[in-house]
């Protein structure tokens, strides 16, 4: 209880005492070290599904004032469990605030997700930054991430002896998954 005690108060002093400078206008560049995870309950199973996808996007743009900045970028993330992957190039939109010593930012990425038969991208997000050095920040952020998804359907009949006889495909199914999304990166 003495550690969390501690541990909290040393985040609230970090945050009440650190500053960030505002953006300046012209170019803008991020590197993000992107998680995302999703935990469900599957209908007639005990234990619960997690889906977990870590990786690295960057973005480049321009800063037009000091609370807009606008750019574009891409996001790889893996799933080592199920070796899958997501690929997806987005469109980038940021506003930073400073009010007094917080400088808290929301920020919004729309894009496509290129793999699993494609789909939307869409992720914001709230977050920190922390001033570090003259033209550098370091950001930490929280969300949501939206990934659509295109799989093929399948017509499916029983024989009299319990066998599953799979025939198609006979259309495709759109869709999407929400994942809660943590970001940690910097901007230069």
């Amino acid at each position: 209880m003495k550690r969390q005690f501690i541990l909290l108060f040393a985040i609230i002093f970090i945050v009440l005492n650190a500053s960030a400078r505002q953006p300046e206008r012209g170019y803008r560049g991020f590197l993000d070290w992107s998680n995302t995870v999703r935990t469900e309950k599957v209908p007639g199973f005990t234990k619960r599904y997690t889906d977990y996808y870590t990786g690295f996007s960057t973005s480049h743009g321009f800063q037009f004032n000091p609370r807009l900045y606008i750019g574009a970028g891409i996001d790889f993330e893996y799933n080592s469990d199920q070796r899958d992957r997501l690929l997806t190039p987005f469109i980038h939109g940021r506003t930073d605030l400073l009010f007094g010593k917080f400088t808290p930012f929301g920020e919004m990425r729309l894009g496509y997700n290129l793999t699993n038969g494609g789909g939307v991208y869409f992720s914001p997000n709230i977050g920190y930054r922390f001033n570090w050095g003259r033209k550098m920040g370091i950001n930490l952020g929280l969300g949501v991430t939206i990934i659509g998804y295109t799989s093929d359907i399948y017509d499916v009949s029983i024989t009299p002896d319990g066998e599953y006889i799979f025939t198609g495909p006979i259309g495709k199914h759109h869709g999407c998954t929400a994942y809660f999304s943590f970001r940690i990166g910097i901007d230069f």
